[in-house]
């Protein structure tokens, strides 16, 4: 009998599962669905869109052709409304569809700033539409604002600052990416970002917006005024799941098990915005880097025909802007051990107990193999400051 697969989101996550289902199953009906209006792109390369250094072209990873040779029935510009997960049916559009199995890979939604109404010229990205959208603001833009110390941030005012805008990014915190470096860390990303004309201004959070239609000025709590023609936005997602009826944890987010799978029998879950029961870390875990969610579509996949292997990946989040490199690995929230080599080389280590969890470094990244392997395979270390040191 002929299995019914349906996966909702063609993002990196849904696009590999479909790609493993029918690896697995030649007979499947695989169908997904996405209210975007193009095939899979690759999110990590809209950076260099947004920077004018990427053709647009580039960053497409699929077309319909990749779907049609592989008989996926990819739907675009199709939005799904409701799953009924005790009917087994998913409604979208005007019509319903019943499966087998289903995957939920529908991601997030940018939060919107609290003194956003409605400017023109306030931005958020997360799809191609977005990243053409602040490309093209990028490129007649004299000044602009960025607001959001986090991983997306960071390419936001970099996009700016490449296409010679006076760019003023505004951070809340003592530093940029507070969740993985202290300041002493974050002060080599500071100084490169300040070599490429972006203006980094930690403790900053913004009070209010000036402008009729369009932002004119950004008004910070501590008084000081920023006047801008563009202002960009990446302070965080809220997750898009309020399709389906499945256990989620406070803020939304979808919950699996190890085997990625949810409260509801047959429903699956991947991609960022989504919190899994971790065998590595040995915990609930959300992570939302590249590599990790086409890592969960490929086991969801698995999972999904049949195979029941645990979710066990330890990613990788790089950001590729400065003539040095920046890596960070596996989870962050341990107790960490931090030391400085150069003017450009840190490193910070993040450990449970005596077992190491997570790794940053900017510039010195030798080990790097070695350090994913001690995290994945849970290896206890006697000395911290030992396995810290540059030798």
């Amino acid at each position: 009998m002929t299995k019914r697969y349906i996966i909702i989101g063609d993002g990196i996550a849904g696009a590999t599962a479909a790609e493993n289902i029918r690896d697995r199953d030649e007979d499947a009906e695989i169908k997904v669905f996405t209210d975007e209006d193009t095939a899979l792109y690759n999110r990590i390369m809209l950076k260099n869109y947004m920077k004018g250094t990427l053709p647009k072209q580039y960053t497409q990873m699929h077309d319909m052709n990749w779907y049609e040779k592989r008989d996926i029935d990819l739907h675009l510009e199709t939005r799904v409304e409701e799953v009924d997960t005790m009917e087994k049916v998913v409604s979208a559009g005007d019509e319903d569809y019943s499966y087998d199995k289903l995957l939920v890979a529908t991601g997030g939604a940018p939060r919107k700033l609290p003194q956003d109404e409605n400017f023109e010229n306030l931005h958020y990205m997360w799809t191609m539409n977005d990243a053409t959208e602040i490309k093209e603001s990028a490129e007649e833009a004299e000044e602009a604002v960025v607001v959001g110390g986090g991983l997306l941030g960071i390419d936001l005012a970099m996009a700016y600052a490449s296409n010679d805008c006076e760019t003023h990014y505004l951070i809340r915190g003592s530093n940029w990416w507070r969740r993985g470096l202290d300041e002493e860390g974050a002060e080599i990303i500071h100084q490169k970002m300040e070599e490429k004309g972006v203006n980094v201004v930690t403790e900053t959070e913004v009070s209010s917006l000036e402008g009729g239609g369009e932002v004119e000025k950004v008004i910070s709590q501590d008084g000081r005024e920023f006047e801008c023609d563009e202002v960009a936005v990446a302070i965080g997602q809220t997750p898009n799941s309020d399709i389906i009826d499945v256990e989620k944890n406070e803020v939304g987010m979808i919950k699996t098990d190890e085997y990625l799978e949810t409260s509801a029998e047959g429903v699956f879950a991947a991609g960022n915005m989504v919190e899994y029961e971790s065998p590595v870390f040995e915990k609930r875990a959300v992570n939302g880097s590249w590599d990790h969610s086409e890592a969960m579509g490929e086991r969801a996949g698995a999972n999904m025909v049949g195979e029941k292997a645990e979710f066990d990946f330890v990613n990788t989040y790089g950001v590729g802007h400065f003539d040095v490199q920046f890596l960070a690995i596996g989870d962050w929230n341990g107790e960490p051990v931090s030391k400085k080599y150069s003017e450009d080389e840190y490193r910070r280590l993040f450990f449970d107990g005596d077992r190491l969890v997570g790794a940053v470094m900017i510039g010195y990244t030798k080990g790097q193999k070695e350090l994913k392997s001690m995290i994945k395979e849970k290896k206890e270390v006697n000395d911290k400051e030992e396995l810290i040191s540059q030798d």
